[in-house]
């Protein structure tokens, strides 16, 4: 495990209160200092980080093997000789060394089990920071798109009173008749409605942002400019994506720390080979200082352990064979699942192009439009039409724009990358 710098440090420690204590201050949040806030106080990036810290310590533990283990004690008896009634203290100290010469290749599998574990961390941090990215880009999104749909729904309700003024106006001169005029006033009433709908959607679209941040105040947040995208690759080779994901490494990972278990759970079929070194020293007023050291080197042959060596090992071999098929059975699922985000992520970027060419006509269309039925030229049937297909058009124009982001947050996510470093 590398050390963490100073900087580094006063970073983790400070960074976060300052974050939290920026929320009153309401100031817009631009996509950089999303990218920051998330990347220091997400708690399921924090949580991976300290899973992977523990497994570099347990890496480190499970090398113990290969040292000696040190033990020493102390021990004072107060008691009567055989000889007198009288207390004899005795004082007696041990330091006992004891180095393993062989145990069966136990320690080098715990070591490479230990490694594959932290293999795993590192691979589910990857997958952390890949689904933080995903959450960060979808929330960025939502809450931008939210936000432009309150605008366009209270442009909407003026177009629609704008509307209705001009049917009222035909309809007082005796130009339009009753159905259009109530069908006029349901419309506006549609829209009235359709506003009231935005301004609920808008606080739930910010509490999602805030829980991305790990912000606790989510009605401070206000955005400042749009996640900044990138065209999707011509071609992608999609065998040597699925072997570069994070899910794949730690499947792999975890076949690595199966086959170190039936190594661990082997290593009781073979002797192990202990060297001991033992000082020992007793002193007390009536015996003279006694000191005696030994070394003993000792075989411990394993004779029978009532079937529960053999049964470990025949189901370590079994969890082996599994994690195995559990990794098979994903490079597929991970290959369909990469080519199901990216034709998603291609056809979202041509619908986005697609909806703002809809949206471009359909506005030249109401504008000509209004002007004929202002002049008589056209019936309110027809112009309810273009008007109705123009709103439709702004929506899914900022659907599409909404869409085209998330989607491309789905594709890094399937690959395991992202925006957090």
């Amino acid at each position: 495990m590398r050390p963490l710098h100073l900087t580094q440090l006063f970073a983790a420690l400070l960074l976060p209160p300052l974050l939290l204590a920026a929320q009153s201050a309401n100031e817009p949040l631009t996509w950089e200092e999303g990218v920051r806030q998330a990347t220091a106080v997400n708690p399921d990036l924090r949580a991976a980080r300290d899973s992977l810290q523990a497994a570099e310590m347990n890496v480190n533990g499970a090398g113990s093997g290969f040292f000696p283990q040190i033990s020493g004690n102390v021990a004072r008896t107060d008691g009567t000789s055989s000889s007198t009634t009288s207390n004899v203290p005795t004082t007696s100290s041990a330091l006992v060394v004891n180095q393993n010469l062989f145990a069966g290749f136990g320690d080098q599998a715990s070591v490479a089990q230990a490694r594959a574990n932290r293999a795993a961390a590192e691979a589910n941090l990857r997958a952390a920071r890949a689904k933080v990215s995903y959450d960060l880009k979808t929330a960025f999104a939502t809450l931008r798109y939210a936000t432009n749909d309150r605008s366009l729904s209270a442009d909407i309700v003026r177009r629609r009173e704008q509307n209705l003024r001009l049917v009222e106006l035909r309809f007082e001169s005796g130009r339009e008749n009753k159905g259009s005029l109530l069908l006029s006033q349901a419309t506006l009433s549609q829209a009235r409605l359709g506003l009231l709908q935005a301004d609920q959607a808008l606080p739930v679209a910010q509490a999602q942002l805030a829980r991305v941040l790990g912000r606790d105040d989510p009605q401070v947040l206000s955005l400042v400019g749009t996640v900044p995208t990138s065209a999707p690759p011509a071609q992608v080779d999609f065998v040597r994506a699925v072997l570069d994901t994070p899910d794949q490494q730690r499947a792999l990972a975890q076949v690595e720390a199966a086959k170190a278990g039936v190594d661990i759970a082997s290593s009781g079929f073979w002797p192990s080979v202990d060297l001991t070194g033992t000082a020992n020293r007793t002193n007390s007023d009536t015996v003279p200082d006694y000191r005696s050291n030994s070394v003993i080197l000792s075989l411990t042959v394993p004779i029978f352990s009532g079937g529960k060596t053999y049964y470990g090992a025949r189901s370590a071999g079994a969890q082996e064979s599994a994690a195995e098929a559990l990794r098979e059975g994903l490079l597929r699922q991970l290959r369909t699942q990469l080519e199901q985000s990216y034709a998603v992520y291609v056809l979202a970027v041509t619908q986005l192009t697609v909806a703002e060419e809809f949206r471009k006509a359909a506005q030249v269309r109401a504008e000509i439009a209004r002007n004929k039925y202002s002049n008589g030229l056209m019936s309110f049937e027809d112009w309810d039409i273009i008007e109705n297909d123009l709103i439709g058009r702004e929506r899914t124009l900022l659907l599409s724009q909404r869409d085209r982001i998330t989607a491309e947050a789905a594709w890094e996510q399937a690959l395991g990358t992202g925006v957090i470093p």
